[in-house]
């Protein structure tokens, strides 16, 4: 039987290490703090509308305890990822691939397409810790649509019965690791599957996570109230605008049907995880999701006038926040 660590077992890797252990997977989580005591003591539980299941999971924060994996899937924030990446090297064995399920711009996307892609989108990566120890070479893309909450430490609810995980090669080849990678996940993740341009799916979750997360955070509105206010939603198409401008000039012309949108966003009054981290006190991010896309921007020299105003006041909501939390 294959073994898989989700490293980082929050309100996204609770609900995968959750759905795997209850198909049976051989799953361990990387946690920490009084979530992790948790599931040490009472496992992890999963409220998914009327389903309610609790199930045992071997949960440590010391990769060393689990050993050498077949598969890790990394659901950390993307501020945490170089903190992390040397104390990966316990899970990892000659031939482990890592499925990096994280939002925004991840910290490998120019590798294969420049020369300096290690140094492109240094904000990403700082001191290089993601490309000197894991490498591009292991990494496995990946794009979740899931909406899930941290309940209380231990529990996790999933606001949707629709959960999609898109995961594919930098190159975008088919290959057998890739293949092998998702059987493996589609156990429990019926919503699991493979896919030929990781590039394109990212850039597709941006167009709905960049004014989300800008304007939920923001506003502290559902998904929902914000396509509900005129005001809030001509923000929202701005953003989108600019977004589609922005992924053009990188190569990945997307089309924006506002329509399909807005009922994707407003059927369920969803609290985006950066609005949720927000209302926490915790660090929010903010490099991956915002900063980067101005420096993506910058790069193609887009204009981004609606986007430039909205981040600029986010990094200072988010400062006061996580300094009044500290107090």
């Amino acid at each position: 039987m294959k073994k898989v660590c989700v490293f980082g077992a929050g309100a996204v890797g609770g609900h995968i290490a959750a759905r795997l252990a209850q198909a049976g997977v051989d799953v361990s989580v990387i946690a920490r703090g009084a979530h992790l005591k948790a599931m040490q003591t009472s496992g992890l539980r999963l409220i998914a509308g009327t389903e309610d299941v609790t199930v045992p999971v071997r949960a440590s924060d010391t990769p060393a305890d689990l050993g050498p994996q077949d598969l890790v899937i990394s659901t950390l924030k993307a501020q945490a990822l170089g903190g992390v990446a040397a104390q990966m090297a316990p899970l990892l064995h000659d031939t482990t691939p890592v499925v990096y399920a994280v939002n925004g711009v991840p910290w490998w996307y120019f590798h294969g397409r420049v020369p300096d892609a290690a140094t492109r989108l240094p904000r990403l990566d700082p001191d290089g810790a993601l490309w000197r120890h894991v490498g591009p070479a292991r990494v496995l893309g990946c794009v979740i649509r899931s909406p899930n909450e941290l309940v209380e430490p231990g529990v996790i609810r999933s606001m949707t019965a629709t959960n999609r995980f898109l995961v594919g090669e930098l190159d975008g080849t088919l290959s057998p690791r890739l293949l092998d990678a998702v059987s493996v996940m589609k156990a429990g993740l019926p919503g699991a599957e493979a896919t030929s341009d990781i590039r394109a799916d990212i850039w597709n979750k941006l167009l709905v996570n960049l004014p989300t997360s800008l304007l939920s955070s923001l506003t502290t509105s559902t998904t929902k109230e914000l396509i509900e206010d005129d005001g809030v939603r001509d923000l929202y198409v701005r953003i989108c605008q600019e977004t589609c401008a922005i992924a053009a000039r990188h190569g990945y012309p997307l089309p924006l049907d506002l329509n399909e949108q807005f009922g994707y966003v407003g059927k369920n009054a969803h609290r985006p995880s950066m609005l949720q981290d927000l209302l926490a006190g915790r660090p929010l991010e903010l490099d991956a999701q915002l900063l980067a896309m101005q420096d993506l921007a910058r790069q193609a020299e887009v204009p981004t006038p609606t986007i430039d105003i909205a981040v600029t006041l986010l990094a200072q909501r988010a400062r006061s926040s996580f300094q009044a939390s500290l107090r």
